[in-house]
């Protein structure tokens, strides 16, 4: 259970009241400059958290988490970049060959927030990529950068040479205590490459270059 399902479950059991959000509030008014200590989690309060940890998931992030996971075990056939399901990503018609069709990965997470938008049966958020930092770029202009990641966050990493153009891309599932970084992410290793989940160490990952919020 996430932290926002654990918390709703303790509101909805009365087991976190009224009270007890009146005194995180203070907490958080007395160590934020320019905040009226009072309790009361007004505009102002919201607005300062939110610069920090960025705003509440979105409905589109949430499904797109969703439909990731749902495709976990699909990737490459035939030869590495290729397959139906990788030629599906790039919006091409399966022609049977093992050709290398180019990385996946961010276009993976861009069809997986395309196909969230068409559920929901809202506008694509995002202008997708076929290139990993580009796609991050893309969805920190159409959302924010964020320090705290939460599940349907993406994450990028640096691939290659750092600082080059090079990427990788993937979706957060989940932040947990020990500063682990579980993601699905697909195109990585060695053919055939499949959607899986990993599990990264951030406060040893080098490349990690930040993380992202879909609107």
């Amino acid at each position: 259970m996430n932290a926002n399902d654990y918390n709703k479950k303790q509101l909805d059991d009365g087991k976190l009241t009224s009270s007890h959000i009146t005194a995180m509030a203070k907490f958080w008014q007395e160590n934020h400059a320019n905040l009226q200590v009072d309790g009361k989690c007004g505009s102002n309060t919201i607005k300062s958290i939110e610069g920090e940890i960025g705003p509440q998931i979105s409905a589109v992030a949430t499904e797109a988490l969703a439909i990731a996971i749902e495709n976990i075990g699909n990737g490459e056939e035939g030869g590495n970049n290729s397959g139906p399901f990788v030629e599906m990503l790039h919006g091409k018609d399966f022609d049977g060959d093992d050709d290398d069709d180019g990385s996946w990965c961010a276009q993976f997470v861009g069809w997986c927030v395309e196909q969230a938008a068409d559920r929901l049966d809202v506008s694509m958020p995002i202008k997708r990529s076929g290139g990993a930092k580009r796609l991050f770029k893309n969805i920190k202009a159409a959302g924010c950068e964020i320090t705290h990641p939460l599940p349907g966050d993406v994450v990028c990493w640096d691939r290659g040479t750092p600082g080059s153009w090079q990427g990788h891309i993937g979706f957060v599932e989940l932040l947990d205590d020990n500063g682990l970084l579980h993601t699905v992410e697909g195109n990585v290793g060695r053919f055939p490459s499949k959607v899986r989940r990993f599990v990264h160490d951030v406060s040893k990952d080098k490349r990690l270059i930040g993380y992202v919020r879909i609107p």
